[in-house]
């Protein structure tokens, strides 16, 4: 048998494929299709493999390649079908994460990286430009004045240029959350250094008979390129068209055959469609258009689990990859105002409470607009913490948390926004973490479910907001979520109806685990009072134990989930009414 490949997590270039005999999951069969547009903007959530898209098309394309065409792709698609386009380009190639972030100079630090980059590809293609324009272009010092006078001297020549930017947003959108908008905007509107690169590579491009006649250029938000937009608009956004969907991402067919390839090697000792069934649930169901579909998994999510998995020889303990996780700073801002929350908060409840939002994804928006209602949703799109889910309705799509790591994550950011606002107050998480294995190994629920309404009722500052069922029911959600014994949904469909909350164990994990949950939880407004509220009190109660009933029904979810008499987890069904932000009756029936 040949030689095992390697899985290199984080590993970015297209060459190292090769040289470290990588595992490579073929994308090349797309080249045809970007060969269409000449200019391309393609945005992406962290860690689904644009680093290594761009490596791949600037080694495709590069006229003057560091290996042969045919040691680099081997075993691809491409290999006997190239384009006719394949070696014919001198590709500039930046990577913006690689801009120090300097905010006292920042201009400089920018220059800085592209010169060098500028200086390396003059040295690197210089039997095709001559001496005097490599010396003209070295006088100017600016990164953008470089790139006009390169793109200028090689006019009446044959050669072409194929720009690529990774991460185009990268140190914008650090700069944003350290040094504040007025940094930002400083640089990406009026005469911005930033907006005049982007303005100079359309003005070069546009022009009759380009020398820039490709471009290809990443991020993970659309929002720094609509803020210099008008300096470069003559790119084509593909981010959400359905035969770019599965352009990065691990389709389902992928995912099975690189478990095939390790199981078969003797590098995972695990049951296969177990193995699968783990990996989907935390790594799957990516839509990146409204029409499509195929959902694709996370990149290096999953391949951080399958190593995992090899070195655990199953199921890892902690299937959430550190590098998914997402510096929460950068977008607390955003919920927050005036020592307070703005109407983000709610919008953040209602996802968490519903599993989702139903709302248009706009495509692009400026900074001074992200907090608005829907730019703030679709934000949360591109960042990967929601996705398309396939439902619509007139015209308005479902949007929801695609996997259980991104509940995780998603429960965390809600989490660091409450805590934002208090002072001492993180201590919960502990407390929480010691009463849970109770409620998982012994059914003593009632210490969680209570000391979670004692926090609730302590969020003096979020009260305005604590006004309905779907708000506590969010904060349930969040607080439940400190560890991973349960995967957590909210408004799941069973037996015809829509569950609460449902906390089903990770018996991958947790096989000596002995309860479920199924919660109803009812909400009783603060106007209701004396005998009034004691018969609502009643009412609540009768309602919700009929649904329990009705859910708990469900066969499918039974088998699924291994419950009695399936498996050996027991299901408990709970029901909790709150009275405004008291919680007033907690009860098994």
């Amino acid at each position: 048998m040949d030689k095992i490949k390697n899985i290199q997590i984080g590993r970015a270039s297209f060459s190292d494929v090769s040289k470290f005999n990588m595992y490579y999951v073929d994308k090349t069969m797309y080249i045809p299709d970007i060969e269409n547009i000449p200019y391309i903007f393609l945005v992406r959530p962290r860690r689904f493999g644009k680093s290594m898209f761009i490596s791949m098309l600037s080694l495709y394309y590069d006229i003057k390649p560091h290996k042969p065409f045919e040691e680099l792709f081997a075993g691809t698609w491409i290999y006997d079908k190239r384009t006719d386009e394949q070696g014919t380009y001198m590709v500039l190639y930046f990577d913006f994460s690689a801009v120090k972030q300097a905010t006292d100079d920042i201009q400089k630090s920018f220059n800085s990286y592209c010169n060098n980059e500028i200086e390396a590809f003059l040295v690197k293609y210089k039997e095709y430009i001559s001496d005097d324009l490599i010396k003209k272009i070295n006088e100017y010092p600016s990164a953008s004045e470089k790139i006009e006078a390169l793109a200028i001297g090689l006019r009446d020549t044959n050669h072409k240029l194929y720009i690529l930017i990774d991460e185009y947003d990268n140190f914008t959108n650090t700069l944003l959350s350290d040094a504040g908008a007025a940094v930002y905007e400083q640089i990406t509107r009026q005469r911005g250094f930033f907006k005049d690169f982007f303005r100079n590579l359309k003005v070069l491009s546009g022009r009759e008979n380009p020398v820039i006649t490709r471009l290809f250029m990443t991020g993970v938000s659309p929002v720094t390129l609509d803020d210099v937009s008008s300096g470069y608009n003559i790119g084509t956004n593909i981010s959400m068209l359905p035969e770019f969907n599965s352009l990065l991402g691990f389709t389902e067919k992928d995912v099975s055959d690189i478990l095939d390839y390790y199981i078969s090697a003797g590098k995972l000792p695990v049951n296969r469609d177990e193995m699968l069934e783990v990996i989907r649930l935390w790594y799957d169901n990516y839509r990146f258009s409204v029409v499509s579909d195929e959902s694709v998994y996370n990149t290096d999510g999953t391949l951080y689990f399958i190593v995992t998995a090899g070195s655990y020889k199953g199921v890892p303990p902690d299937p959430i990859d550190d590098n998914l996780r997402m510096d929460y700073s950068k977008l607390k801002h955003l919920v927050y105002q005036d020592q307070g929350v703005n109407g983000n908060f709610s919008v953040l409840s209602e996802i968490v409470s519903n599993g989702g939002i139903w709302s248009n994804v706009n495509k692009s928006f400026p900074f001074t607009m992200i907090k608005k209602y829907d730019n703030y949703i679709s934000l949360l799109y591109f960042l990967g913490m929601l996705t398309f889910s396939g439902k619509v309705v007139r015209g308005r799509p479902f949007l929801h948390i695609p996997n259980e790591t991104i509940r995780h994550l998603m429960y965390e950011y809600v989490r660091e926004v409450i805590e934002g606002l208090q002072t001492g107050y993180p201590r919960w998480v502990s407390k929480l973490r010691d009463l849970i294995p109770g409620m998982a190994y012994d059914g003593e629920f009632k210490p969680v479910f209570e000391y979670i309404a004692k926090l609730i009722n302590e969020q003096t500052s979020l009260r305005d907001f604590i006004n309905g069922e779907s708000m506590i029911k969010a904060f349930y959600i969040i607080y439940l979520k400190v560890n991973d014994f349960y995967i957590s949904y909210s408004e799941r469909e069973m037996n015809k109806g829509f569950a609460d909350i449902i906390l089903f164990p990770f018996y991958q994990n947790y096989g000596d685990m002995k309860y479920a949950y199924l919660v109803e939880l009812k909400y009783i407004g603060k106007e209701f009072k004396g005998k009034k509220l004691k018969a609502e009190i009643a009412n609540k109660i009768a309602e919700a134990t009929a649904q329990l009933e009705k859910y708990s029904d469900d066969e499918p979810t039974r088998k699924e989930f291994r419950l009695v008499p399936y498996g050996t987890i027991g299901l408990k069904k709970v029901i909790i009414v709150f009275h405004a932000w008291d919680m007033v009756y907690c009860e098994e029936i």
